[in-house]
């Protein structure tokens, strides 16, 4: 009987060291794989390649002066009226705005859009800035001919390319934001 349980005893201490050998295992385990994820949350992050430095910023120029013509050519006091007629000096602003977002635009490589996203090439030169160029066209012609039904057609037209692509950087935009603005 003494035997028996000294061979219990044995079994039951071997149980244990082998569970605390399995604990140690995993507790050095979910360490290293702490650290990893502590370690790399705080890595800083990805520089932006030298090449695209200038297309980075020709990006970030174009869409802060895109959204400031979009803002003028919206004023919150103009939410519930059907037309309105912007001064003067805004409406020279929102045109000095649309021109410098487009041609900083056009200067963006294909390349630095494809690094960025694989989506951004076609959606930024196709619908921000063709759509701007269109609705552009149409305000110009307004502005010489004001009830223009190509102007209209050409706003309208342009408007849409726009809004699509205010939709897919709403829902992209925050999967490569980190890329654009790493300042």
């Amino acid at each position: 009987m003494q035997e028996q349980i000294f061979l219990n005893m044995k079994v039951a201490t071997h149980h244990l060291q082998t569970h605390e050998k399995n604990m140690k295992i995993f507790l050095l385990t979910f360490l290293i794989i702490a650290s990893i994820v502590v370690i790399s949350g705080c890595a800083k992050k990805t520089e932006m390649p030298a090449q695209y430095k200038a297309d980075n910023e020709n990006f970030k120029q174009s869409v802060i002066m895109l959204n400031k013509a979009r803002d003028l050519s919206n004023p919150p006091e103009s939410e519930n009226q059907s037309s309105f007629k912007l001064s003067r000096e805004t409406e020279e602003k929102l045109f000095s705005y649309t021109e410098k977002g487009i041609r900083l635009g056009k200067l963006v490589s294909d390349e630095y859009l494809d690094f960025i996203n694989p989506e951004l090439k076609d959606m930024f030169k196709n619908k921000l800035i063709k759509g701007t160029e269109i609705n552009y066209d149409g305000l110009m012609i307004m502005k010489s001919n004001a009830y223009s039904s190509e102007g209209i057609q050409k706003q309208i037209q342009g408007s849409q390319f726009v809004i699509e692509w205010i939709n897919w950087f709403s829902k992209n935009g925050r999967s490569f934001e980190d890329k654009i603005f790493e300042d």
